[in-house]
């Protein structure tokens, strides 16, 4: 149940196929071995195996991908009498980085870049400065979560450029966002949550997937977050006990992703119109969603939303929709995919070539009062003798 899969796929006569037997095949489990690398590195030890409880990821600019992982403090316990010493209280603060990975060398052993600093990640994006330094933006897996940004201080050409940088966290005043830069010592690092409190940083409801454009706009899906009391609401975060959740559009000045200070919108302040109260659509959408959990953009500039409601499908399907992102139609949305019942959207990619959308649907049949003998639908197969599966699908056109 741990680790990811890098898998090969081709597009051969007109369909996506799987190349069964395909060099990059492989799986990241919970025994992989990996590298630690970075300033915490002599503090917590060179080498770890396994890769725990990864949340979200991406494709690097520099042709990598990262894994953000997520709380491993469930995992620790439940994998306590397995072979890798996970009882060993020496083994925790090994997970919750990010781990870089080759997906095209299958010798590439993967990295946990500990300069990223050390929290339970829900998503992660990057992108590089016009002069090669990596960026990446950072969600905390939270229902208050804060939101991190990492500027190395080196090329992306150079292979350690994830291990030394500034690590800062977003702080919201009005629409502005300020970036606080965080203490760049080990303690800082391992205990990342405690440094962003410290530092005052501004918690989001339940912040999850990003993406960058080109001219320099941060997009953030949050989840929403029926905790939040009326006192503690912001321009940013302005619905008080309501977990419908919102787009955020954060603009950094002149595309410098680099800036001290974006400005930030909500583009989308999702739900249902007829029974939510603060919701905002572009006048012309065709479509409405609660629950917003994966963003990316493809070719075209369009945003690709995924939702997640954890199997409560009382008001609607969770989905994949598109959100134009700039013209006369800005915001506007579309409907693209509803999942099937009790599933949720697990993210989106893009071949431009085949004019192909990839997604993930995750967990299908898994409403509140499933079981794995009863599940709600056995999605793929329909066949009663199938348990429902989690499937990646493509919309091509």
């Amino acid at each position: 149940m741990q680790g990811g899969t890098i898998v090969n796929l081709q597009y051969l006569s007109g369909r996506w196929v799987t190349v069964v037997g395909g060099y990059q095949n492989r799986r990241l489990t919970d025994g992989t071995l990996c590298q630690i690398s970075g300033p915490a590195a002599a503090a917590i030890g060179n080498t770890v195996q396994g890769v725990l409880a990864p949340q979200g990821g991406c494709i690097t600019p520099w042709g990598t991908a990262l894994f953000g992982e997520g709380d491993p403090t469930p995992w620790l316990t439940r994998l306590a009498n397995t072979d890798y010493g996970y009882n060993d209280p020496t083994q925790a603060p090994k997970f919750g980085w990010i781990t870089e990975v080759n997906p095209l060398d299958p010798s590439f052993i993967p990295i946990k870049r500990t300069a990223l600093g050390r929290f339970p990640k829900a998503a992660v994006a990057a992108a590089t400065t016009p002069d090669g330094r990596p960026v990446v933006f950072m969600s905390h897996d939270n229902a208050a979560g804060f939101l991190f940004r990492f500027i190395a201080a080196t090329s992306a050409t150079d292979g350690t450029a994830l291990d030394s940088g500034t690590l800062a966290v977003a702080q919201v005043s009005g629409n502005t966002i300020t970036w606080v830069n965080l203490p760049s010592g080990t303690p800082a690092l391992v205990g990342t949550l405690a440094a962003a409190s410290t530092a005052n940083g501004s918690v989001f409801d339940a912040p999850g997937g990003i993406a960058i454009s080109p001219h320099g706009t941060l997009y953030m899906a949050c989840r929403g977050n029926p905790g939040r009391d009326s006192l503690s609401t912001n321009a940013l975060n302005p619905r008080a006990n309501d977990d419908n959740g919102y787009i955020l559009a954060l603009h950094a000045p002149g595309g410098d992703l680099t800036a001290p200070h974006f400005t930030g919108e909500i583009a989308i302040a999702a739900g249902n119109p007829a029974t939510a109260a603060g919701t905002r659509y572009t006048p012309g959408s065709n479509g409405w969603f609660k629950h917003p959990r994966t963003v990316n953009l493809d070719t075209l500039g369009q945003l690709w939303v995924g939702t997640d409601s954890h199997g409560d499908t009382s008001e609607t399907a969770d989905g994949l929709f598109i959100m134009q992102t700039g013209g006369p139609s800005k915001y506007l949305i579309t409907t693209a995919y509803l999942a099937p019942v009790g599933a949720a959207i697990g993210g989106a990619a893009f071949d431009a070539a085949t004019r192909t959308h990839f997604s993930m649907v995750r967990h299908p049949g898994a409403t509140p009062t499933a079981s794995f003998d009863t599940p709600a639908t056995r999605w793929p197969t329909l066949s009663p003798a199938m348990p429902p599966q989690s499937t990646v699908i493509a919309l091509i056109g």
